[in-house]
Order: structure tokens, then C-alpha cells, then sequence
């Protein structure tokens, strides 16, 4: 076991940037960081909290989605993990369509790598993270950063892909004052749908790859249009509606970010007109809004051994002023 003080940072993401369900994500320049140190044996674990975005995070081990995930995933791997004392600072949204539970899963995963000095491979990885979310689309750019597009086979754990996301394409994220519980956003989809509305998602999808990686910006609206998730969520975001159908100058396309309520904007410029007419979208049906500029993350998740000076207590700036 590694006596020393850690960090882990790791990145927000949005899942299927419109047509690619539980297909692709895209790491966001959003963080939370979890900083940890062993407590002696014997001792409970203990939890502290910061950032912007806390409520609703437990306090209690038991309850914890990283603490459960860092004691399955030690269990399973045949370790045993020694009681610790963490500082969670949180500056990603939660129940807003951002990954936060993939965040926190990934988080829980990269404790038992933290205290160990071990890494595991990434089939191992996702077979650890897969036990609490079942899909990849925000579990993997969380841990290896940038765009990744994730295919499932019969035997094994899903196969990713890494992709290049254009540098000169801006990324606005808008979101409102409510949160969605994930399961309750895919427990409203349709178990199937007709063969004519599989053969358009599957052409979108290809389009929107093609279009970012051959710079067809132009093509994004249309590539960006879903029949699989977004008509059905809809109902659900007071404002979506009319975001996904927003004309302005700059915009190339407009999407739900993961399950919502947040909604993605792709641009290239006018960024903040573009971002105030999302906002007032969301206030014409009584919502509040926050702004986000995100970068893209290209790195993901991180493990850093701190100095032991520095406060395990201490909130990262860009915790406390996120993107």
C-alpha cells in the first residue's frame, strides 16, 4: 500500500453528441477531484465534500457511489483496501446529462489504482466499472479522455475506439436548473423500433463521423438529428424542442447532452449569442440556466501523489471556477 497523499481528477463528459446512443462520448474540461490519504487500521473512512456541486453527494461510506465502487472493485480484484479519509471537490453537475455517476464510478475504480500503485488494463477496467453503469459512452472518455466511440461484442468488454474531435470546433453547454435520474430518461425509451428508423440512425451516425473528420461542418445539422432518444426525452426538457431547431450565426448543431437536461451546442464562433439563445429557450418555459465553455479534455482521468504539506482539504481552482 502507498502511504502517500493522492489526487485523482476526472473529466465530465457528454454521451451521444445526437444520433450515437450509448455509442459515443466526449471528455469535458469539467473535474472532480478526489484527494485521499490511508487512515490508520481500524478507523472508519471518512468523508468531506466541496465545489460548486455537493448536494446530494453521501457522506456516508455505505451510501458513497465512489466508496461502493472502490470496495467492489478491491474486492474483486483480490485486494484489501485499508480505511481512508477522502475530500471529494466537485464542479461537474450532477443529474444533468454531464457524467457525473461515471465520474464518481471511474473515481471509485482509480482508488483502488491510487492506494495500490497498480493500474489495470482497460479490459479489466471496464469490467470493474461495468457493474454500476452498463454503458460506455460516458464511462470511457472519463477515464481515457478525448472522443471515443465504443462498440459492445458477444464476449468481452466493449472495444473502444479513440478519435480525433477537430480543434476548431467550440463546444457551448447549457444547463437548466433541474436535474433528470438517469434511469428514469432510458426507462422511458422504446424497447424497439421499426427497421426504417434503425437504417436513419445508423446512416446519422456515420455522418456525423464523416462530417467531423473530413470537416464537412455543414452536415452536422442534419448528422446530429436522432430518432432513438431525443423525441422521447423531449417532453421531459421544457426548452429542448426549441434549442435542437436554434438558427444562429456560428452554430452548426445543437444536441441533448446524455440523457439531459443539458443541452450541447457544436460552433465555431458567436459563441456567447449562441449560448444566450439556448439560455433564453430554457427561460421561455421557466428555467434558469448555467453556461459552460468547456475544452476538451484529452487526457482523462489522472492519479497525482501529492506533497505531504499540501491540504487533503484543499478545493482545486478550477473546482471552484469551473470552465
Amino acid at each position: 500500500m502507498l502511504e502517500r497523499k493522492f489526487e485523482i481528477r476526472i473529466p465530465a463528459s457528454t454521451a451521444n453528441l445526437g444520433p450515437g446512443f450509448d455509442t459515443m462520448g466526449l471528455a469535458l474540461g469539467l473535474y472532480l477531484h478526489v484527494r485521499g490519504q490511508i487512515r490508520p487500521a481500524g478507523q472508519p473512512w471518512r468523508l468531506s465534500v466541496s465545489g460548486p456541486y455537493t448536494d446530494g453527494i453521501p457522506l456516508d461510506p455505505a451510501d458513497n457511489l465512489i466508496c461502493r465502487v472502490a470496495r467492489h472493485t478491491a474486492a474483486s480484484a483480490y485486494v484489501n483496501l485499508p480505511p481512508l479519509d477522502l475530500h471529494i471537490s466537485n464542479a461537474i453537475p450532477l443529474g444533468s446529462g454531464l457524467g457525473s455517476s461515471a465520474a464518481a464510478i471511474i473515481a471509485g475504480v482509480s482508488l483502488v489504482e491510487a492506494v495500490t500503485g497498480m493500474e489495470f488494463a482497460q479490459p479489466e477496467l471496464l469490467r470493474h466499472a461495468m457493474v454500476f453503469e452498463n454503458y460506455t459512452d460516458n464511462l470511457a472518455p472519463a477515464r481515457y479522455g478525448g472522443w471515443i466511440t465504443s462498440c459492445g461484442r458477444a464476449h468481452g468488454t466493449p472495444i473502444l475506439f479513440h478519435r480525433t474531435f477537430p480543434a476548431d470546433i467550440h463546444l457551448i453547454i447549457v444547463t437548466p436548473d433541474f436535474a433528470l435520474p438517469t434511469e428514469q430518461m432510458r426507462a422511458i425509451l422504446p424497447d424497439a423500433i421499426p427497421r426504417a428508423e434503425a437504417i436513419f440512425q445508423m446512416q446519422h451516425v456515420m455522418m456525423f463521423v464523416g462530417a467531423l473528420e473530413h470537416h464537412r461542418y455543414e452536415l452536422l445539422r442534419e448528422a446530429m438529428r436522432d430518432h432513438l432518444h431525443q423525441p422521447y426525452r423531449a417532453p421531459f426538457v421544457p426548452g429542448l424542442a426549441e434549442i435542437l431547431e436554434l438558427e444562429q450565426d456560428g452554430l452548426w448543431a445543437t444536441a441533448l447532452s446524455g440523457a439531459g437536461p443539458s443541452a450541447l451546442a457544436l460552433a465555431s464562433h458567436n459563441l456567447e449569442g449562441i449560448a444566450a439563445a439556448m439560455q433564453q429557450c430554457f427561460a421561455a418555459h421557466g428555467h434558469q440556466s448555467v453556461v459552460y465553455h468547456p475544452r476538451i479534455d484529452t487526457i482523462g482521468r489522472t492519479i497525482r501523489y501529492l506533497h505531504p504539506d499540501e491540504d487533503l482539504c484543499a478545493t482545486p481552482a478550477e473546482a471552484l471556477h469551473p470552465a
